[in-house]
């Protein structure tokens, strides 16, 4: 992208300078919007290309077409415009022939990640990290990236080891999103028409077929990743997309084998997800989803017929899986689409509030004050109660998490009335800024944060529904409701498991986030998150049954499974 405003400021600077003389043969002053295209482009630059020191020459022949504005004379004009081209022209020419300019910096990248998660990440004696180990396995396989300089490996690799800690706030993210994107499409294996998912019953079901129902299907509309612009890519056109249908494969055919191979043979062959899945359980559930972009150009599926039968159909490549690896996840663990913190009615007893991330306003999110979300929520809360609503459900799903505050500032409607302690701050060492251990390996504990208890809808229920997407203050939500007496925690899977204060690095090329501070129980022990057993630590009571009727639901009907579920049996 830089190469190219640079050629645009070189075609603009040649076009200014062939123009100068038409200028002074037509005075107007709509040629003076003229003189200020440079500066538009420069503008532009700064806002989508990371500040570099070919920002500096780029501004540069940009500020030096300015001078046409307080000069009329046309020989100066013209040296000002040759000035702006020799600028523009020597850095498109450096950038052309430069072999190392474009070089990518992914083997420094690791090595500064790295370093900065030895130093800072709180939680490696929790997960059992050990350092040198880390390093002696990523270090060159990161140096292979480098080398190769393949975009798409690099995010692989990285997803690889952040997946080493089992913690939900350990993630990186590629600082270009079409080569985020272009990655995604490239190391989720390839589409062959389904996915998979276990159901409860241990059976494997197809899942998100190719023609079937509500299921996904490439078209002109863009996703909330934007794959739709890079969709032609990925797409084979002239592939048979009628192979599962027609061989009697739909939502919830049950399959048994992936070319040849029972689908557990698999699963210990997935080395890195989408989002990291802490609790072992909610991962036993997500894998099998990328199983179904195992194979080459074409794959072997075993099924079970409508007969009881077992039959096979070699199905062809039809592109990239993760369009619809995303699909599939979007639509199993997305929550209601409404607006955050709206309330829907959904019965005379039942009433729902979609909390999608713990962020009210842009005001209050960098502050500690949430009493006029408190209030508000206060007054809609006593507006439901005299309504006779009975049953309140906390929409969690895929909450991304935010302010803490903020969830002290819904959860103490809600607590049994007198103060509560939600974390323990740990004392830090102002000398290493890293946080002190004592000798039982534990933080030391440090301020206490509290909230105050309501008890506002004490002869009411309250359902948490939750699922592996629920992360960071989603988690501390759950953890802090959960233990409620009239709440109730369901989902497919029980929450991310992650709740600890996120740091980050930016490197070159990407962005590397970590738990870097902690926050710990009444015993003293960090909150929430799993240890080494991969345990999750947060409340949980009640898995809803991913059953046949939870495919039809889904992936046949768009309907809501999981919300129907709630309201019928709880």
């Amino acid at each position: 992208m830089d190469i190219t405003f640079v050629f645009i400021e070189l075609g603009l600077s040649l076009l200014i300078l062939l123009l100068a003389g038409k200028i002074k043969g037509y005075p107007s002053n709509k040629w003076r919007i003229l003189y200020f295209a440079p500066i538009f482009i420069a503008v532009l630059f700064s806002f989508m290309v990371d500040f570099s020191f070919i920002s500096v020459f780029v501004y540069l022949a940009a500020a030096v077409f300015l001078g046409w504005y307080y000069t009329e004379d046309l020989m100066i004009r013209r040296v000002i415009a040759v000035v702006a081209v020799l600028i523009t022209g020597a850095l498109a020419l450096y950038l052309l022939t430069d072999p190392d300019y474009k070089t990518k910096n992914y083997y420094s990248d690791f090595n500064n990640g790295f370093d900065n998660m030895k130093a800072h990440y709180v939680l490696d004696k929790e997960k059992g990290i050990n350092w040198d180990e880390l390093y002696a396995k990523y270090e060159p396989r990161f140096k292979d990236v480098q080398d190769s300089q393949d975009s798409a490996m690099n995010y692989r690799v990285w997803q690889e080891f952040v997946g080493e800690f089992y913690d939900g706030h350990v993630s990186y993210a590629m600082k270009n999103d079409d080569d985020m994107r272009d990655a995604f499409c490239k190391v989720y294996g390839n589409d062959y028409g389904l996915s998979l998912i276990r159901l409860s019953s241990g059976e494997y079901a197809a899942v998100n077929v190719e023609g079937c129902g509500n299921s996904f299907a490439i078209d002109k509309d863009a996703d909330s990743l934007g794959l739709g612009e890079i969709k032609d890519r990925y797409i084979i056109k002239y592939a048979d997309r009628s192979v599962l249908s027609n061989a009697g494969i739909k939502n919830g055919t049950i399959i048994t084998k992936w070319d040849g191979k029972p689908i557990d043979d698999y699963l210990d062959d997935i080395t890195f997800t989408l989002f990291a899945c802490p609790d072992r359980d909610n991962e036993a559930f997500y894998k099998p989803l990328y199983v179904a972009g195992i194979g080459s150009e074409t794959v072997d599926i075993t099924f079970i017929d409508e007969g009881g039968n077992e039959k096979q159909v070699t199905a062809p490549k039809l592109g990239a899986y993760f369009p619809r690896l995303y699909d599939t996840i979007e639509k199993i663990d997305g929550g209601v689409k409404v607006t955050n913190l709206s309330w829907q009615e959904i019965n005379e007893n039942t009433a729902l509030i979609r909390i999608d991330e713990m962020a009210y306003d842009s005001k209050t999110y960098e502050g500690t004050d949430y009493k006029a979300m408190t209030d508000k929520l206060r007054s809609e809360v006593e507006e439901l109660k005299a309504k006779g609503i009975k049953t309140l459900i906390f929409d969690l799903r895929q909450n991304s998490g935010g302010s803490p505050y903020m969830v002290e500032g819904v959860a103490g409607l809600f607590a049994p009335e007198g103060e509560h302690i939600s974390y323990y701050s740990a004392v830090i060492n102002e000398d290493t800024a890293n946080y002190d251990r004592g000798p039982d390996g534990k933080y030391i504990k440090n301020k206490e944060l509290k909230y105050t208890g309501e008890d506002l809808w004490h002869d009411g229920k309250i359902v948490l529904l939750v699922n592996g997407e629920t992360v960071s203050a989603g988690d501390d939500m759950t953890y802090m409701m959960g233990e409620y007496p009239n709440v109730t925690v369901v989902g497919f899977t029980s929450s991310n498991s992650s709740c600890q204060a996120v740091g980050s690095v930016s490197l070159d090329e990407g962005n590397l986030t970590f738990s870097a501070v902690p926050n710990l129980d009444n015993d003293g022990n960090v909150a929430i998150d799993t240890f080494t057993d991969h345990k999750g630590r947060v409340p949980f009571d009640e898995y809803i049954p991913f059953s046949s009727e939870a495919v039809t639901a889904i992936f046949d009907n768009g309907t809501d499974y999981q919300l129907d579920y709630v309201i019928k049996e709880l």
